[in-house]
């Protein structure tokens, strides 16, 4: 009787932790934090009292434990799905070993603020862009199998920037996409209790392309808020081809703030 009160507390407590974005941790047992999407960052309050990192077998998994007893509470601040989750460390038992992240509440991992401006004009101002034939940033390319993805140009127009990419495919058979990512992460990777890669998400895309034909050439446009990133930063584009299981093609173009710098004026 008293081990099953001892039980039914210590899962009390759990839950009232959860709903208070809380879990209690020590040295003597590992905590998992299981997501159902890829844990694209990772960042804990005082890597003297916490380890965590991201298991690179199972990225859409965290595991944390305490290096040492301590008072008061640390913290770890998870990034998945384009969802950012904060959530405060205390020292003591848990009842539970593994907790689902979208248990916990959770607030839009968005880096920027504010709205961009109307379709029409987003469209209006893609349409005179695709009609201009000068290319000023050179060098930024990825070429695979045939296929050939290039930075063309990049304008600033009304604190919005424009990425101009030109998929050129010289093969006999069409690409297909299954998308595009950007990515913002470290030119040098730190140690494995900092993941320090951002996944970000474009406001607008003109052509939505879904297939490039065979021996065909194919210009996108993204729009973003402006932005800019520390020296030590990279700006990675990735374009993903659409095959079975993870057999398709992927081309990445990385990019550095002096490339976003020197964005045109429109």
């Amino acid at each position: 009787m008293k081990y099953l009160f001892t039980s039914l507390f210590c899962l009390f407590i759990s839950i009232s932790l959860i709903g208070q974005n809380k879990i209690s941790i020590n040295e003597n047992k590992v905590i998992h934090l299981i997501s159902k999407k890829k844990i694209t960052y990772l960042q804990v309050g005082n890597p003297d009292l916490v380890l965590a990192e991201v298991v690179s077998e199972h990225p859409n998994m965290a595991r944390i434990k305490a290096v040492k007893a301590y008072e008061g509470e640390s913290s770890i601040a998870l990034v998945t799905g384009g969802k950012l989750y904060s959530i405060s460390l205390i020292y003591g038992e848990s009842k539970e070993t593994s907790f689902q992240l979208n248990s916990f509440k959770a607030m839009k991992a968005d880096l920027y603020q504010g709205s961009l401006m109307t379709q029409e004009t987003l469209k209006k101002t893609c349409r005179y862009i695709l009609s201009q034939k000068k290319k000023h940033i050179r060098k930024r390319k990825s070429q695979k199998d045939g296929i050939l993805l290039s930075l063309q140009n990049i304008y600033l127009f009304d604190d919005a920037l424009f990425f101009e990419l030109e998929i050129e495919n010289t093969t006999n058979m069409a690409y297909d996409v299954e998308g595009f990512k950007w990515w913002i992460d470290d030119q040098k990777r730190l140690k494995a209790t900092n993941t320090q890669e951002y996944q970000i998400h474009p406001k607008f895309q003109y052509d939505e392309l879904k297939r490039i034909p065979a021996q065909s050439k194919a210009r996108e446009i993204f729009v973003l808020p402006k932005f800019t990133i520390t020296d030590k930063r990279i700006l990675r584009i990735e374009l993903l081809e659409k095959a079975l299981g993870n057999t398709g093609r992927k081309l990445s173009i990385e990019l550095k703030n002096k490339h976003i710098l020197r964005a045109k004026s429109l």
